[in-house]
């Protein structure tokens, strides 16, 4: 608990430089592109049209469980790319800005933190296409449900910082674990249930089970449940319980990895 709070402290204390940070590198990362930020939303749209074509009406033929496959993969697909944005960036946030904040005597704490910040534009970009398409295109109209967004939101944001604190920390010390992740990452794509509903029933309950452990999953169906099916998150207490209860632990895992070893990263520096 107390590597938790001095981490979440320092987060806090220096909110205002996180911001400022994640905008001068969102505007540095696409500096050498034509298009620049542009292909910051032209590429999610590229692939979520393929993965509508291939999955939506090829496997699922346009709809799945009663509902709209375009509907059911948007409410999955839009978290998924924050989450996917956050978490590629957040393995090596400590590395790419070592020298930068131990010059400037900042705790490194924030590193893991900044790109969470700068893919929240094209978050809420695209949640807020999303958005059109559910209310224009599907005539959605508003129901209490609909609120929910701010725990989904929460549970997302959390997630995420907790493996952004653990991976970060691991891939500065194990040189190879960051190609090792990002290759494991790619899988979860599939297991998280992005674009492939793993309550399909010629999957065996017992994997399909196992794949629901899985932290990211919890977070897609979080979003689904509050827009597609209309289901708040305590009706599933196990799940819930056993979603949080992890969330916490890798935070006490991760924030105190990193107080013990950034020292060390200083000295890399």
């Amino acid at each position: 608990m107390y590597s938790l709070k001095i981490v979440l402290g320092e987060i806090l204390a220096n909110f205002t430089l996180i911001r400022r940070l994640a905008k001068f590198n969102l505007k540095a990362r696409f500096s050498d592109d034509y298009l620049g930020a542009i292909w910051a939303y032209l590429e999610p749209l590229i692939y979520i049209g393929t993965y509508f074509v291939v999955f939506g009406l090829g496997v699922y033929s346009g709809t799945i469980n009663g509902q709209p496959y375009l509907l059911w993969m948007l409410a999955g697909i839009v978290p998924w790319y924050y989450i996917m944005g956050s978490f590629n960036q957040g393995i090596k946030s400590i590395s790419s800005q070592l020298t930068l904040l131990t010059k400037t005597r900042y705790p490194l704490s924030i590193a893991p933190v900044i790109p969470m910040f700068q893919e929240l534009r094209r978050f809420m970009v695209m949640f807020s296409l999303f958005f059109v398409i559910m209310v224009l295109g599907f005539r959605e109209s508003f129901t209490i449900y609909w609120l929910q967004i701010f725990y989904s939101i929460l549970a997302m944001i959390a997630t995420v910082l907790a493996h952004n604190f653990i991976n970060s920390t691991i891939a500065v010390l194990v040189p190879d674990y960051r190609n090792a992740i990002s290759a494991v990452f790619r899988l979860i794509f599939f297991t998280s249930g992005v674009v492939v509903n793993v309550d399909a029933r010629g999957l065996p309950f017992v994997v399909s089970q196992i794949l629901k452990m899985f932290p990211f999953y919890y977070v897609l169906q979080s979003f689904r449940e509050t827009f597609i099916f209309h289901t708040w998150f305590w009706e599933k207490p196990t799940y819930t319980v056993y979603f949080w209860s992890l969330t916490f632990l890798m935070l006490l895992v991760g924030t105190t990895l990193h107080l013990k070893y950034r020292d060390q990263f200083v000295d890399k520096a």
